[in-house]
């Protein structure tokens, strides 16, 4: 999903034009208000463990001296492949690395400004190890399960799930182990959040973006996330800028 949203962020018209004329600041402003939101949403949805925090990184760098700055820039600047970058592009980045107690997803962006000198305004998602369980492997069956079931929405859960030859109830149970929810609670979260990109990256109405993601209307998907505590109209909509 971060690597998705990255580059459909980068491909965005006020980026292209912003970065043309090196206003990295408001490219840089509209990233943090992305990032800040999705952060806060994803907490409220329990997808987040309580301890995750993030934090930014952004200013010029010479890229040159791998090992001047802290580990976080040092493994973007590792992991980026200079020769194929273009000068003044604005371009999506995304590394994951470990410590010895934490997990790093770090996204971001980057533009090259000569040989040495480049911009970056990278997020660091850190999320301690100790919060992350390890999930049984006889219960891991329920993921593919959510995919297909995504494809028979018409028929009842228990249905769908008995015709495959599961116990409906252990299923449940499973469901509470894997995904720390309920199937329908989770798989309703996943259809939050495809619509939550709909509703940042596209010029879609409410309505459209209800009916593409499978709501039974606009009214039910605002009643799912005001559930959650997150209003339709707190989300950014960067494609309309």
């Amino acid at each position: 999903m971060a690597e998705q949203n990255l580059s459909i962020f980068c491909d965005l018209n006020f980026v292209k034009s912003a970065g043309l004329f090196s206003d990295l600041h408001e490219i840089s402003k509209r990233f943090k208000i992305i990032t800040d939101f999705y952060f806060s949403f994803l907490k409220k949805l329990d997808y987040l463990p309580p301890k995750a925090v993030i934090s930014d990184h952004f200013g010029y760098y010479d890229f040159t001296d791998v090992n001047g700055y802290n580990r976080t820039v040092n493994e973007v600047f590792r992991n980026l492949n200079h020769k194929s970058i273009v000068f003044r592009d604005v371009l999506p980045v995304q590394v994951r690395y470990t410590d010895k107690d934490n997990m790093h997803l770090v996204v971001g962006l980057c533009r090259i400004e000569n040989i040495k000198k480049s911009f970056l305004h990278i997020v660091d998602l850190c999320l301690p190890k100790d919060e992350i369980k390890n999930i049984p492997s006889e219960v891991t069956y329920v993921k593919e399960i959510l995919d297909e079931y995504v494809h028979h929405e018409k028929q009842t859960l228990r249905a769908f799930i008995e015709a495959k030859g599961f116990n409906y109830n252990l299923f449940q149970r499973h469901c509470k182990i894997c995904f720390g929810d309920s199937f329908y609670s989770f798989w309703l979260k996943a259809k939050m959040i495809e619509a939550v990109e709909d509703i940042v990256f596209t010029t879609m109405s409410l309505k459209q973006v209800a009916f593409k993601n499978k709501f039974l209307d606009y009214q039910n998907m605002y009643k799912a996330f005001i559930r959650h505590g997150v209003g339709l109209t707190t989300i950014p909509r960067l494609a309309n800028l």
